[in-house]
């Protein structure tokens, strides 16, 4: 996960004299009540930029014409649009070969992300998280940008700008609930409540983009979700009043995905990874400079690994919605777990407890069920407009 150990307040140490004690207690309280006002200022902002653009974001999508797929809405892009690589090369392929290479695309996105959280875990032990959360999206907007300035000014165009920002938003308010959650409660009941984000995200895709939620993506997400409460076995706490914190979280992280899948075919992939980072960026830094620790040449270079696998990460990600629905990824959410523990026995020789192996039984057999179910699905439905 983002950040598996709590934070502690950052204390500061005072002088001996209690009068100059005071002065400098009072202006660190003035600079902190600045920060916030500064803080809520920009959050009020950016809510309202957010707001005024749902308008347009919860437009209905075409339907679906004989051409099209259940993945990914036409697999054949309007005679006056501009025929991209995806779609030339969606075009081409069969169902099946685009449901699999989308679900390829985000189960790498998942390896990506575990040595990522890696990284991000020991940078934690010793720097603030936003602060890491600062380095980690600016350092990928500085990776692109060389990139960018090499493609010209037509590479820093985007159609909406404010929807990066409101991504940027989506994404920091759902780290910031997630670290304020870890301080209410354990945390296998922060994983585990966090783990309802593909029911969110189930239920934002049949509202907003319309997509056919089938009962097989319900099930095999319920079993999904069984099978990380087998691997956490969660307290009591999980179901306590203060869960609301988390369970919000997972919905900033559930919508942030409905705004990739909305806007992957409308926005070049540099733009969505740059302007993205940079909003992210800019927002946590009203959080990690007022708590910034100093950075020792060792973290730059992990921060470095860390920014570029930010980047690839998201680029996995996208790929993948440009094969797939947004919903059709949610039960796959949960191999994390197994893939996590792949990862752990072949690269630090960790054996996997009985109740990993156990949920691990529930999840593999719901993700085989999925795939299954959906290509068969596709394939009926394909013959049935292929019969006369």
């Amino acid at each position: 996960s983002l950040f598996s150990s709590a934070h502690t307040p950052w204390h500061h140490s005072y002088v001996a004299s209690s009068h100059f004690g005071f002065q400098v207690k009072d202006q660190e309280r003035l600079h902190s009540t600045m920060v916030r006002r500064a803080g809520r200022a920009l959050l009020i902002a950016l809510a309202l930029l957010i707001a005024c653009d749902v308008l347009s974001f919860c437009a209905p999508l075409a339907r679906r014409g004989a051409n099209s797929s259940r993945f990914t809405g036409s697999l054949h892009p309007a005679p006056d649009a501009p025929l991209t690589p995806a779609a030339a090369g969606t075009s081409a392929m069969s169902t099946s070969q685009v449901y699999f290479t989308g679900i390829g695309w985000y189960l790498m996105h998942f390896v990506v992300s575990i040595g990522n959280d890696s990284i991000m875990k020991f940078l934690g032990e010793t720097l603030p998280p936003f602060q890491v959360v600062f380095l980690r999206f600016s350092t990928a907007a500085l990776v692109l940008l060389p990139l960018l300035v090499i493609q010209g000014r037509s590479a820093f165009k985007s159609a909406r700008l404010s929807m990066h920002f409101s991504r940027g938003l989506l994404l920091a308010l759902g780290i910031g609930l997630w670290c304020f959650g870890l301080n209410l409660m354990p945390f296998a009941s922060c994983v585990v409540i966090n783990n309802t984000m593909p029911f969110f995200k189930m239920l934002f895709a049949q509202l907003i983009l319309g997509e056919k939620v089938g009962k097989q993506r319900w099930l095999a997400s319920l079993a999904g979700f069984i099978g990380c409460l087998i691997v956490f076995n969660p307290t009591a706490a999980t179901f306590q009043p203060q869960s609301l914190v988390l369970i919000l979280s997972a919905c900033c992280f559930a919508m942030l995905d409905i705004f990739n899948k909305k806007y992957t075919a409308s926005e070049t992939v540099t733009s969505m990874l740059f302007y993205g980072s940079l909003a992210t960026a800019a927002i946590s830094a009203v959080r990690a400079i007022p708590g910034w620790v100093p950075v020792t040449g060792s973290q730059l270079g992990l921060i470095g690994c860390l920014g570029i696998g930010a980047n690839f990460l998201l680029y996995c990600l996208l790929k993948a919605f440009k094969y797939v629905d947004a919903s059709a990824t949610c039960p796959y959410r949960y191999t994390e777990f197994v893939l996590s523990a792949i990862v752990g026995f072949f690269a630090f020789k960790e054996l996997p407890s009985s109740s990993t192996l156990l949920g691990s039984c529930i999840i593999l057999p719901s993700v085989i069920y999925t795939a299954y179910a959906e290509t068969r699905e596709t394939s009926d439905e394909k013959e049935d407009v292929a019969a006369p």
